[in-house]
Protein backbone atom coordinates (compact mmCIF):
# COMPACT_ATOMS: atom_id res chain seq x y z
CA UNK A 1 0.00 0.00 0.00
CA UNK A 2 1.15 3.18 -1.16
CA UNK A 3 1.77 6.32 1.66
CA UNK A 4 -0.40 8.92 2.24
CA UNK A 5 1.06 12.29 1.16
CA UNK A 6 2.07 14.11 4.16
CA UNK A 7 0.11 17.40 4.81
CA UNK A 8 2.52 20.57 4.19
CA UNK A 9 1.41 23.61 6.56
CA UNK A 10 2.63 26.98 5.83
CA UNK A 11 3.52 28.22 8.93
CA UNK A 12 3.61 32.02 9.60
CA UNK A 13 6.06 33.57 11.96
CA UNK A 14 5.99 37.28 11.64
CA UNK A 15 6.59 38.51 7.38
CA UNK A 16 7.77 35.05 6.71
CA UNK A 17 6.33 32.08 5.45
CA UNK A 18 7.97 28.53 5.87
CA UNK A 19 6.93 24.49 5.31
CA UNK A 20 6.36 22.66 8.21
CA UNK A 21 4.75 19.01 8.34
CA UNK A 22 3.28 19.19 11.73
CA UNK A 23 0.63 21.63 13.07
CA UNK A 24 1.43 24.44 15.62
CA UNK A 25 -2.10 25.49 18.28
CA UNK A 26 -5.28 24.25 16.45
CA UNK A 27 -6.85 27.70 17.28
CA UNK A 28 -4.16 29.60 15.39
CA UNK A 29 -4.35 27.54 12.10
CA UNK A 30 -7.18 27.43 9.32
CA UNK A 31 -6.57 24.40 6.57
CA UNK A 32 -2.82 23.87 5.83
CA UNK A 33 -1.65 27.19 7.18
CA UNK A 34 -0.50 27.59 10.78
CA UNK A 35 0.05 30.67 12.48
CA UNK A 36 2.38 32.03 15.10
CA UNK A 37 0.47 34.86 17.14
CA UNK A 38 2.20 37.80 15.67
CA UNK A 39 2.14 36.06 12.33
CA UNK A 40 -1.64 36.22 12.45
CA UNK A 41 -1.79 39.64 13.80
CA UNK A 42 0.06 40.76 10.65
CA UNK A 43 -1.64 38.87 8.24
CA UNK A 44 -4.76 40.51 9.53
CA UNK A 45 -2.95 44.09 9.46
CA UNK A 46 -2.25 43.33 6.04
CA UNK A 47 -6.12 42.02 5.03
CA UNK A 48 -6.93 45.11 6.59
CA UNK A 49 -5.26 47.92 4.95
CA UNK A 50 -5.91 46.52 1.69
CA UNK A 51 -9.71 45.91 1.96
CA UNK A 52 -9.33 49.51 3.59
CA UNK A 53 -7.80 50.96 0.17
CA UNK A 54 -10.90 49.12 -1.45
CA UNK A 55 -13.16 50.81 0.40
CA UNK A 56 -11.55 54.16 0.32
CA UNK A 57 -13.10 53.32 -3.57
CA UNK A 58 -16.69 52.47 -2.53
CA UNK A 59 -16.98 55.16 -0.39
CA UNK A 60 -15.18 57.93 -3.35
CA UNK A 61 -18.12 56.40 -5.76
CA UNK A 62 -20.59 56.07 -3.62
CA UNK A 63 -20.53 59.62 -2.60
CA UNK A 64 -19.15 61.15 -6.04
CA UNK A 65 -21.54 59.73 -8.51
CA UNK A 66 -24.66 61.43 -7.55
CA UNK A 67 -23.24 64.74 -7.89
CA UNK A 68 -21.12 63.88 -10.96
CA UNK A 69 -24.06 62.58 -12.80
CA UNK A 70 -26.38 65.07 -11.60
CA UNK A 71 -23.71 67.61 -13.28
CA UNK A 72 -24.68 65.96 -16.19
CA UNK A 73 -28.22 66.29 -15.89
CA UNK A 74 -29.64 63.31 -14.22
CA UNK A 75 -32.83 62.73 -12.26
CA UNK A 76 -32.52 60.45 -9.31
CA UNK A 77 -34.07 57.67 -11.15
CA UNK A 78 -31.04 57.74 -14.00
CA UNK A 79 -28.56 58.18 -10.59
CA UNK A 80 -29.91 55.14 -9.47
CA UNK A 81 -29.95 53.15 -12.68
CA UNK A 82 -26.15 53.94 -13.59
CA UNK A 83 -25.45 53.40 -9.39
CA UNK A 84 -26.96 50.75 -8.04
CA UNK A 85 -29.59 49.07 -10.60
CA UNK A 86 -27.21 48.53 -13.95
CA UNK A 87 -24.34 46.89 -11.46
CA UNK A 88 -26.61 44.74 -10.23
CA UNK A 89 -27.71 42.98 -13.15
CA UNK A 90 -24.24 42.65 -13.50
CA UNK A 91 -24.09 41.22 -10.29
CA UNK A 92 -26.05 38.94 -11.44
CA UNK A 93 -24.35 37.51 -14.09
CA UNK A 94 -20.65 38.30 -12.79
CA UNK A 95 -20.79 36.96 -9.03
CA UNK A 96 -22.28 33.22 -9.53
CA UNK A 97 -19.57 32.54 -12.10
CA UNK A 98 -16.22 33.97 -10.65
CA UNK A 99 -17.49 33.01 -7.03
CA UNK A 100 -18.08 29.13 -8.40
CA UNK A 101 -15.04 28.86 -10.32
CA UNK A 102 -12.65 30.56 -7.98
CA UNK A 103 -13.95 27.39 -5.41
CA UNK A 104 -12.98 25.31 -8.06
CA UNK A 105 -9.31 27.15 -9.17
CA UNK A 106 -6.34 25.66 -8.58
CA UNK A 107 -3.15 28.07 -8.99
CA UNK A 108 0.54 28.33 -6.96
CA UNK A 109 -0.37 31.83 -5.49
CA UNK A 110 -4.11 29.96 -4.27
CA UNK A 111 -7.97 30.00 -5.21
CA UNK A 112 -9.30 33.56 -4.72
CA UNK A 113 -5.74 35.64 -5.70
CA UNK A 114 -5.67 35.20 -9.31
CA UNK A 115 -8.88 36.69 -9.52
CA UNK A 116 -7.80 39.79 -7.30
CA UNK A 117 -4.75 39.99 -9.05
CA UNK A 118 -6.30 40.02 -12.92
CA UNK A 119 -9.13 42.65 -12.23
CA UNK A 120 -7.33 45.48 -9.66
CA UNK A 121 -5.32 47.05 -12.27
CA UNK A 122 -8.81 47.48 -14.78
CA UNK A 123 -10.79 48.87 -11.62
CA UNK A 124 -7.92 51.08 -11.07
CA UNK A 125 -8.00 52.25 -14.52
CA UNK A 126 -11.30 52.99 -14.73
CA UNK A 127 -11.53 54.83 -11.58
CA UNK A 128 -9.09 57.08 -13.35
CA UNK A 129 -11.53 57.14 -16.32
CA UNK A 130 -14.53 58.15 -13.89
CA UNK A 131 -12.28 60.82 -12.42
CA UNK A 132 -11.55 62.61 -16.14
CA UNK A 133 -14.49 62.66 -17.52
CA UNK A 134 -14.85 66.37 -18.00
CA UNK A 135 -11.52 66.73 -20.14
CA UNK A 136 -12.68 63.31 -21.60
CA UNK A 137 -15.91 64.93 -23.02
CA UNK A 138 -14.63 68.01 -23.59
CA UNK A 139 -11.98 66.13 -25.70
CA UNK A 140 -14.37 64.33 -27.73
CA UNK A 141 -16.63 67.50 -28.44
CA UNK A 142 -13.57 69.34 -29.92
CA UNK A 143 -12.42 66.07 -32.01
CA UNK A 144 -15.73 64.89 -33.10
CA UNK A 145 -18.26 67.17 -35.05
CA UNK A 146 -21.13 64.79 -34.76
CA UNK A 147 -20.44 64.63 -30.95
CA UNK A 148 -23.53 66.58 -28.73
CA UNK A 149 -23.49 67.01 -24.75
CA UNK A 150 -25.82 64.33 -24.98
CA UNK A 151 -23.42 61.90 -25.15
CA UNK A 152 -21.52 63.14 -21.68
CA UNK A 153 -23.77 60.71 -19.69
CA UNK A 154 -22.88 57.78 -21.92
CA UNK A 155 -19.74 57.94 -21.55
CA UNK A 156 -19.83 58.19 -18.04
CA UNK A 157 -22.49 55.17 -18.45
CA UNK A 158 -20.17 53.39 -19.97
CA UNK A 159 -17.38 54.09 -17.65
CA UNK A 160 -19.45 53.32 -14.75
CA UNK A 161 -20.21 49.88 -16.34
CA UNK A 162 -16.85 49.21 -16.97
CA UNK A 163 -15.51 49.90 -13.24
CA UNK A 164 -18.05 47.74 -12.19
CA UNK A 165 -17.01 44.73 -13.69
CA UNK A 166 -13.93 44.45 -12.36
CA UNK A 167 -15.55 46.06 -8.64
CA UNK A 168 -17.81 43.15 -8.16
CA UNK A 169 -15.01 40.58 -9.18
CA UNK A 170 -13.04 42.14 -6.05
CA UNK A 171 -16.25 42.70 -3.74
CA UNK A 172 -16.99 39.00 -4.46
CA UNK A 173 -13.52 37.37 -4.08
CA UNK A 174 -12.20 39.23 -1.37
CA UNK A 175 -14.94 38.69 1.32
CA UNK A 176 -14.24 34.73 -0.12
CA UNK A 177 -9.98 35.09 0.72
CA UNK A 178 -11.21 35.82 4.76
CA UNK A 179 -12.83 32.43 5.96
CA UNK A 180 -9.77 30.86 3.62
CA UNK A 181 -7.05 32.13 5.43
CA UNK A 182 -8.16 33.50 9.18
CA UNK A 183 -8.87 30.61 11.81
CA UNK A 184 -12.39 30.77 12.99
CA UNK A 185 -12.11 31.41 16.31
CA UNK A 186 -10.60 34.65 15.27
CA UNK A 187 -13.14 35.84 12.39
CA UNK A 188 -15.39 38.09 14.78
CA UNK A 189 -12.27 39.85 15.98
CA UNK A 190 -10.67 40.15 12.63
CA UNK A 191 -14.00 41.69 11.15
CA UNK A 192 -13.69 43.79 14.13
CA UNK A 193 -10.37 45.09 13.11
CA UNK A 194 -11.93 45.23 9.01
CA UNK A 195 -14.94 47.46 10.45
CA UNK A 196 -12.09 49.62 12.21
CA UNK A 197 -9.77 50.07 9.04
CA UNK A 198 -12.91 50.37 6.62
CA UNK A 199 -14.89 52.71 9.23
CA UNK A 200 -11.61 54.58 9.77
CA UNK A 201 -11.19 55.33 6.37
CA UNK A 202 -14.43 56.23 5.57
CA UNK A 203 -13.89 58.98 8.32
CA UNK A 204 -10.86 60.04 6.59
CA UNK A 205 -12.18 60.47 3.03
CA UNK A 206 -15.21 61.88 4.39
CA UNK A 207 -14.00 64.57 7.00
CA UNK A 208 -10.78 65.80 4.75
CA UNK A 209 -11.04 64.68 0.83
CA UNK A 210 -14.70 64.71 0.42
CA UNK A 211 -14.91 68.63 0.06
CA UNK A 212 -12.39 67.99 -3.00
CA UNK A 213 -14.79 66.21 -5.00
CA UNK A 214 -16.53 68.71 -7.03
CA UNK A 215 -13.35 71.12 -7.83
CA UNK A 216 -10.22 68.54 -7.64
CA UNK A 217 -12.04 65.86 -9.10
CA UNK A 218 -9.73 64.72 -11.65
CA UNK A 219 -6.18 64.86 -8.93
CA UNK A 220 -8.52 63.20 -6.41
CA UNK A 221 -9.87 60.38 -8.34
CA UNK A 222 -6.44 59.62 -10.19
CA UNK A 223 -4.39 59.63 -6.98
CA UNK A 224 -6.94 57.08 -5.22
CA UNK A 225 -6.74 54.65 -8.02
CA UNK A 226 -3.01 54.70 -7.65
CA UNK A 227 -3.40 54.15 -4.20
CA UNK A 228 -5.38 51.32 -4.60
CA UNK A 229 -3.58 49.50 -7.06
CA UNK A 230 -0.39 49.57 -4.89
CA UNK A 231 -2.39 48.72 -1.81
CA UNK A 232 -4.16 45.44 -3.47
CA UNK A 233 -1.07 44.02 -5.00
CA UNK A 234 0.78 44.60 -1.90
CA UNK A 235 -2.16 42.39 -0.04
CA UNK A 236 -1.87 40.14 -3.11
CA UNK A 237 1.60 39.30 -2.88
CA UNK A 238 2.45 39.54 1.00
CA UNK A 239 -0.66 37.28 2.41
CA UNK A 240 -0.96 33.47 1.21
CA UNK A 241 -3.40 30.99 0.92
CA UNK A 242 -3.05 27.73 2.11
CA UNK A 243 -2.70 24.36 0.05
CA UNK A 244 -6.23 23.21 -0.73
CA UNK A 245 -7.23 19.56 -1.77
CA UNK A 246 -7.45 18.52 -5.37
CA UNK A 247 -10.83 19.16 -6.99
CA UNK A 248 -12.17 15.98 -7.57
CA UNK A 249 -13.47 15.38 -11.22
CA UNK A 250 -16.75 14.70 -10.22
CA UNK A 251 -17.26 18.31 -8.79
CA UNK A 252 -16.06 19.54 -12.56
CA UNK A 253 -19.29 20.57 -14.81
CA UNK A 254 -18.51 19.44 -18.15
CA UNK A 255 -19.67 22.82 -19.39
CA UNK A 256 -20.93 26.54 -19.08
CA UNK A 257 -24.16 24.95 -18.67
CA UNK A 258 -23.28 22.25 -16.43
CA UNK A 259 -21.88 24.86 -14.37
CA UNK A 260 -24.91 26.83 -14.24
CA UNK A 261 -27.33 23.73 -13.45
CA UNK A 262 -24.80 22.73 -10.73
CA UNK A 263 -24.86 26.04 -8.89
CA UNK A 264 -28.76 26.28 -9.30
CA UNK A 265 -29.24 22.72 -7.82
CA UNK A 266 -26.67 22.71 -4.93
CA UNK A 267 -27.56 26.72 -3.62
CA UNK A 268 -31.09 26.92 -4.08
CA UNK A 269 -32.78 23.35 -3.46
CA UNK A 270 -32.28 23.36 -0.10
CA UNK A 271 -35.16 25.64 1.65
CA UNK A 272 -33.09 26.15 4.82
CA UNK A 273 -31.13 28.99 3.23
CA UNK A 274 -33.93 30.77 2.08
CA UNK A 275 -34.48 32.74 4.67
CA UNK A 276 -30.95 33.45 5.16
CA UNK A 277 -30.61 34.93 1.54
CA UNK A 278 -34.05 36.94 2.16
CA UNK A 279 -33.10 38.25 5.24
CA UNK A 280 -29.29 39.58 3.62
CA UNK A 281 -31.16 40.21 0.52
CA UNK A 282 -33.86 42.70 2.13
CA UNK A 283 -30.99 44.02 4.41
CA UNK A 284 -29.01 46.04 1.29
CA UNK A 285 -32.48 46.78 -0.19
CA UNK A 286 -32.95 48.49 3.21
CA UNK A 287 -29.85 50.99 3.00
CA UNK A 288 -30.20 51.70 -1.09
CA UNK A 289 -31.98 55.11 -1.03
CA UNK A 290 -29.42 56.14 1.98
CA UNK A 291 -26.79 55.10 -0.13
CA UNK A 292 -27.64 56.85 -3.26
CA UNK A 293 -29.77 60.20 -2.00
CA UNK A 294 -28.14 61.10 1.26
CA UNK A 295 -25.88 63.42 0.27
CA UNK A 296 -28.29 65.07 -2.11
CA UNK A 297 -30.77 64.98 0.80
CA UNK A 298 -28.45 66.80 3.08
CA UNK A 299 -27.62 69.36 0.03
CA UNK A 300 -30.68 70.35 -1.41
CA UNK A 301 -33.18 69.70 1.05
CA UNK A 302 -31.56 70.18 4.62
CA UNK A 303 -29.31 72.61 3.21
CA UNK A 304 -26.34 71.46 4.43
CA UNK A 305 -22.73 71.50 2.02
CA UNK A 306 -20.96 68.90 0.61
CA UNK A 307 -17.76 69.67 2.54
CA UNK A 308 -20.44 69.67 6.49
CA UNK A 309 -21.68 66.60 5.06
CA UNK A 310 -18.37 65.16 4.66
CA UNK A 311 -17.60 66.16 8.27
CA UNK A 312 -21.07 64.27 9.49
CA UNK A 313 -20.24 61.31 7.67
CA UNK A 314 -16.62 61.22 9.21
CA UNK A 315 -18.09 61.46 12.54
CA UNK A 316 -20.76 58.37 11.29
CA UNK A 317 -17.68 56.56 10.11
CA UNK A 318 -16.18 57.29 13.94
CA UNK A 319 -18.60 55.51 15.46
CA UNK A 320 -17.53 52.58 13.40
CA UNK A 321 -13.80 53.02 14.52
CA UNK A 322 -14.67 53.49 18.16
CA UNK A 323 -16.54 50.23 18.55
CA UNK A 324 -15.62 47.61 16.10
CA UNK A 325 -13.23 46.02 18.21
CA UNK A 326 -15.54 45.35 21.50
CA UNK A 327 -18.32 44.37 19.27
CA UNK A 328 -15.85 42.18 17.56
CA UNK A 329 -14.80 40.73 21.12
CA UNK A 330 -18.98 40.21 21.61
CA UNK A 331 -19.90 38.37 18.50
CA UNK A 332 -16.93 35.63 19.40
CA UNK A 333 -18.69 35.59 22.82
CA UNK A 334 -22.29 35.57 21.93
CA UNK A 335 -22.25 34.43 18.46
CA UNK A 336 -22.62 36.51 15.50
CA UNK A 337 -26.57 35.49 15.10
CA UNK A 338 -27.62 36.88 18.08
CA UNK A 339 -25.51 40.35 17.57
CA UNK A 340 -26.27 40.82 14.22
CA UNK A 341 -30.46 40.45 15.17
CA UNK A 342 -29.57 43.08 17.93
CA UNK A 343 -28.71 45.18 14.85
CA UNK A 344 -31.49 44.89 13.05
CA UNK A 345 -33.52 45.83 15.98
CA UNK A 346 -31.55 49.49 16.92
CA UNK A 347 -31.65 50.17 12.97
CA UNK A 348 -35.18 50.25 12.89
CA UNK A 349 -35.39 52.16 15.92
CA UNK A 350 -33.34 54.50 14.86
CA UNK A 351 -34.76 55.22 11.40
CA UNK A 352 -38.75 55.17 13.21
CA UNK A 353 -37.03 58.53 15.33
CA UNK A 354 -35.26 59.69 12.35
CA UNK A 355 -38.33 59.91 10.03
CA UNK A 356 -40.33 62.48 12.81
CA UNK A 357 -37.19 64.40 14.22
CA UNK A 358 -34.75 65.31 11.01
CA UNK A 359 -35.82 68.74 9.90
CA UNK A 360 -32.15 70.22 10.12
CA UNK A 361 -28.68 70.34 10.69
CA UNK A 362 -28.68 69.67 14.08
CA UNK A 363 -31.18 67.04 13.99
CA UNK A 364 -29.72 65.12 10.85
CA UNK A 365 -25.99 65.39 12.80
CA UNK A 366 -27.46 63.48 15.82
CA UNK A 367 -29.49 60.80 13.90
CA UNK A 368 -26.42 60.36 11.60
CA UNK A 369 -24.29 59.77 14.46
CA UNK A 370 -27.04 57.00 15.83
CA UNK A 371 -27.30 55.32 12.55
CA UNK A 372 -23.19 55.35 12.51
CA UNK A 373 -23.54 53.06 15.77
CA UNK A 374 -25.99 50.78 15.01
CA UNK A 375 -24.64 49.75 11.17
CA UNK A 376 -21.47 49.45 13.10
CA UNK A 377 -22.99 46.40 14.72
CA UNK A 378 -25.05 45.11 11.93
CA UNK A 379 -21.57 45.49 9.47
CA UNK A 380 -19.68 43.98 12.38
CA UNK A 381 -21.33 40.80 12.79
CA UNK A 382 -22.47 40.63 9.13
CA UNK A 383 -19.52 38.46 7.62
CA UNK A 384 -19.82 36.14 11.04
CA UNK A 385 -22.98 35.15 10.04
CA UNK A 386 -21.93 34.09 6.67
CA UNK A 387 -19.02 31.95 8.17
CA UNK A 388 -21.53 30.30 10.95
CA UNK A 389 -24.28 29.56 8.03
CA UNK A 390 -22.76 28.74 4.73
CA UNK A 391 -20.91 25.30 4.34
CA UNK A 392 -17.62 26.14 4.61
CA UNK A 393 -16.00 23.90 2.08
CA UNK A 394 -18.16 25.82 -0.81
CA UNK A 395 -18.17 29.13 1.46
CA UNK A 396 -17.75 31.01 -2.51
CA UNK A 397 -20.46 29.39 -4.34
CA UNK A 398 -23.14 29.64 -1.61
CA UNK A 399 -21.61 33.50 -0.97
CA UNK A 400 -22.21 33.86 -4.63
CA UNK A 401 -25.98 32.35 -3.99
CA UNK A 402 -26.65 35.20 -1.61
CA UNK A 403 -25.24 37.71 -3.79
CA UNK A 404 -27.29 36.54 -7.08
CA UNK A 405 -30.38 36.35 -4.80
CA UNK A 406 -29.43 40.24 -3.28
CA UNK A 407 -28.71 41.66 -7.07
CA UNK A 408 -32.45 40.55 -7.87
CA UNK A 409 -33.40 42.64 -5.28
CA UNK A 410 -31.29 45.39 -5.19
CA UNK A 411 -32.07 45.68 -9.35
CA UNK A 412 -35.45 46.31 -8.67
CA UNK A 413 -35.12 47.82 -5.61
CA UNK A 414 -33.26 50.53 -6.59
CA UNK A 415 -35.28 51.43 -9.76
CA UNK A 416 -38.38 51.26 -7.71
CA UNK A 417 -36.26 53.73 -5.17
CA UNK A 418 -35.69 56.24 -8.01
CA UNK A 419 -38.85 56.44 -9.13
CA UNK A 420 -40.05 56.92 -6.01
CA UNK A 421 -38.20 59.73 -5.01
CA UNK A 422 -38.86 61.30 -8.47
CA UNK A 423 -42.87 61.18 -7.74
CA UNK A 424 -42.76 62.36 -4.05
CA UNK A 425 -39.55 64.64 -3.95
CA UNK A 426 -39.62 64.27 -0.41
CA UNK A 427 -35.85 62.98 0.54
CA UNK A 428 -37.25 62.35 4.06
CA UNK A 429 -38.41 59.13 3.53
CA UNK A 430 -35.29 57.54 3.00
CA UNK A 431 -35.89 56.42 6.85
CA UNK A 432 -39.29 55.09 6.06
CA UNK A 433 -37.82 53.07 3.38
CA UNK A 434 -34.84 51.88 5.70
CA UNK A 435 -37.41 51.21 8.39
CA UNK A 436 -39.53 49.05 5.91
CA UNK A 437 -36.91 46.65 4.70
CA UNK A 438 -35.30 46.15 7.92
CA UNK A 439 -38.45 44.91 9.71
CA UNK A 440 -38.93 42.69 6.89
CA UNK A 441 -35.29 41.34 6.64
CA UNK A 442 -35.40 41.08 10.75
CA UNK A 443 -39.26 38.97 10.14
CA UNK A 444 -36.72 36.45 8.49
CA UNK A 445 -33.79 36.77 10.28
CA UNK A 446 -35.93 35.55 13.08
CA UNK A 447 -37.51 32.15 10.89
CA UNK A 448 -33.63 31.67 10.51
CA UNK A 449 -32.33 31.60 13.76
CA UNK A 450 -35.23 29.00 14.63
CA UNK A 451 -33.92 26.86 12.25
CA UNK A 452 -30.77 27.23 13.07
CA UNK A 453 -31.16 26.48 16.65
CA UNK A 454 -33.47 22.99 15.80
CA UNK A 455 -29.87 22.38 13.39
CA UNK A 456 -27.58 22.46 16.41
CA UNK A 457 -27.15 25.90 17.47
CA UNK A 458 -23.81 27.80 17.92
CA UNK A 459 -22.39 24.66 19.04
CA UNK A 460 -24.11 21.93 16.90
CA UNK A 461 -24.75 22.92 13.64
CA UNK A 462 -24.01 21.45 10.89
CA UNK A 463 -24.41 23.11 7.18
CA UNK A 464 -26.60 21.57 5.06
CA UNK A 465 -25.85 20.69 1.76
CA UNK A 466 -27.19 18.14 -0.76
CA UNK A 467 -27.70 14.40 0.03
CA UNK A 468 -26.63 13.40 -3.23
CA UNK A 469 -23.19 15.32 -2.65
CA UNK A 470 -23.12 13.07 0.25
CA UNK A 471 -23.41 9.97 -1.58
CA UNK A 472 -21.14 10.88 -3.86
CA UNK A 473 -18.20 11.74 -1.73
CA UNK A 474 -19.11 8.16 -0.06
CA UNK A 475 -19.54 6.09 -3.31
CA UNK A 476 -17.47 7.28 -5.95
CA UNK A 477 -17.08 4.75 -7.39
CA UNK A 478 -20.92 4.30 -8.60
CA UNK A 479 -20.24 7.58 -10.80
Amino acid sequence: MSEQPQTIFLYKTLFRYHPETKPGAPELSVGTLQYTLPGLLSTMMVLCLGTGIFTIMQVMLGNALPLIARNYGANNQLIALLGTTIPYVFNMIITPIVSFRSDRTRTKIGRRMPYLLFAAPFMALALVGIGWIKPICRQLGNSLIWYSDSFDLWILGGLIVFYNIFYLIIGSIIYYLFPDVIPERYIGRFMALLQLSGSLVGFLFSRYLLKFVENYQEALFTSLAVLFAAGMFWMIFTVHEGNYPKVAPNMKAPSFIGNIMIFVRECYSIPFYYCFFLSMALSEVSMITRGMFNLLYAKEQLHITVEDFGIISSWFGLAGVVLSFPLGVLVDKLGSLKVYGLGLILVILTNLFGFFLVRDYTTFYVVMIALGIVYAIQMTSSLPVFVDILPKEFYGQFSAANALFRALFMTIGSYCGGLLFDLVKDYQYIFAWDFLFTVLSFLCFVKLYRDWQKRGGRHGYVAPVMADRIHRRKFPESL
